[in-house]
């Protein structure tokens, strides 16, 4: 299989190659959907295949494959499935609709981007690197091209491509120094083999002092260029190249940006924490005048409607998931009750082709369930509040709306004992849900 030829192929049963999306040093990323169910889309990253011949570059898409696995959280692209077909090495991930970061800011003509607009999507970039962290895993080449933004504005870190775990190995670690030199730690320069979470912290700080000045802190192609303005000054205040900046937040980006690990965040979380007691103050000091109460619940409301439009696109999807689970069964149906005649008349041949009909949609129905379930599950890292109020409001699509109080029922069900229905149990529930078990 040639990876130029790909567009147009159903690959791995039933991946449908439709366009390529990108390309990299060492590989290219193609959109794919589900050739049953085209509603569903993924990402497809090849290595190129000068690249397969070397078992060290075919052991770090490995590796990338078994980092990101480990990763399941809202902001994190998830991991679907890892495979090769001859010298051809694919990683299936979700597809992210929206843009990264870098396009973000280049649009920005080298103004960068508001504060209001900034802060939540690098909030959401280091919520994602501490869950990471907390697995021991190190991205090591944290850059606003590896942070997509989704149509609701909510952050996707990517490409762990050079990560590394604690205790192991990375690959390119006997090049000493791997990473994109601008966005590196001083230690990470020095030594990539020898760094902790707090470089991934400086990295951060320097995605976040570009998002908001439109700059880099210490501009530079090679590892001799920003290390030498690393070691002569520290980090400028962004207030330089954006007076707007509040100076709590100028602040923050620079003890992210201090040289010793030590004077830095201790963490992402520390970070996150820091933003959003930012937030907090801001809002304080604008409501000082009103009562208390008002403030509190202006502040709640605030961050309840970043979250609402992501939640109400994931409730859609499943929901619509739901429906072709339904249809899907209701063909199932029709196909046993046919290959229940020709037993009786004695034709096996079409046994045989109702069989495997029968197993296909048994097949799709699975898939179907699995991604329901999953969806339930990043429901639940959201505030349980604003996804109530989600499901409060009416479905006006006629064909989803008996699947709504379903899914709030599920996911209320996931809340309580950590559970996902089963697809017998979903096709069960069809009949009451307008599609008759017939």
């Amino acid at each position: 299989m040639r990876d130029d030829g790909l567009i147009g192929q159903t690959i791995h049963g039933n991946l449908l190659i439709n366009a390529l999306l990108g390309e990299g040093a060492m590989g290219r990323v193609y959109l794919a959907t589900n050739a049953e169910i085209r509603e569903k889309r993924y990402a497809v990253k090849v290595l190129k295949r000068g690249f397969t011949h070397d078992a060290s570059f075919r052991q770090h898409f490995y590796d990338e494959a078994r980092q990101q696995a480990q990763l399941d959280h809202a902001h994190i692209v998830q991991m679907i499935d890892y495979f090769h077909i001859d010298e051809d090495y694919f990683l299936v991930l979700e597809y992210v609709d929206g843009k990264p970061l870098s396009e973000l800011i280049d649009k920005t003509g080298g103004k960068g981007l508001p504060e209001k607009q900034a802060l939540p999507i690098v909030k959401g970039m280091l919520a994602g690197l501490d869950c990471a962290h907390r697995l021991a895993i190190l991205h090591r080449d944290v850059k606003p091209s590896n942070v997509l933004v989704d149509r609701s504005g909510r952050a996707r870190l990517t490409d762990f491509g050079i990560a590394m775990q604690a205790g192991g190995t990375a690959w390119g670690q006997d090049r000493h120094v791997v990473g994109t030199p601008a966005y590196m730690s001083p230690e990470q320069l020095r030594n990539s083999a020898s760094i902790d979470h707090r470089s991934d912290v400086y990295s951060a700080g320097v995605v976040l002092f570009e998002a908001l000045t439109g700059r880099l802190p210490f501009p530079g192609d090679s590892f001799e260029t920003v290390e030498a303005q690393q070691l002569a000054r520290p980090a400028p205040d962004p207030r330089e190249f954006n007076p707007k900046l509040r100076k709590g937040v100028a602040d923050a980006v620079r003890r992210a940006l201090r040289a010793d690990p030590a004077e830095r965040f201790q963490g992402c979380a520390q970070f996150r924490k820091t933003l959003d007691d930012l937030d907090r103050d801001t809002w304080k000091y604008v409501l000082l005048s009103a009562c208390v109460l008002l403030a509190v619940s202006l502040y709640l409301i605030k961050a309840m409607v970043i979250d609402q439009q992501a939640i109400q696109n994931l409730v859609i999807g499943a929901t619509r998931g739901y429906n072709v689970l339904c249809k899907e069964n209701l063909i199932r149906n029709k196909n046993a009750s046919t290959r229940e005649v020709a037993a009786q008349e004695g034709f096996s041949d079409q046994v045989d082709m109702f069989d495997a009909r029968i197993s296909k949609n048994e097949r799709n129905m699975a898939t179907l369930a699995a991604d329901y379930g999953q969806t339930l599950g990043r429901l639940a890292g959201f505030n349980q509040w604003a996804v109530r109020q989600v499901f409060a409001k009416p479905d006006p699509d006629p064909h989803t709306a008996p699947m709504r109080p379903q899914m709030r029922a599920d996911y209320e069900r996931y809340l309580q004992a950590g559970t996902t229905p089963t697809p017998p149990e979903m096709r069960s529930r069809c009949d009451k849900l307008g599609w008759p078990d017939q």
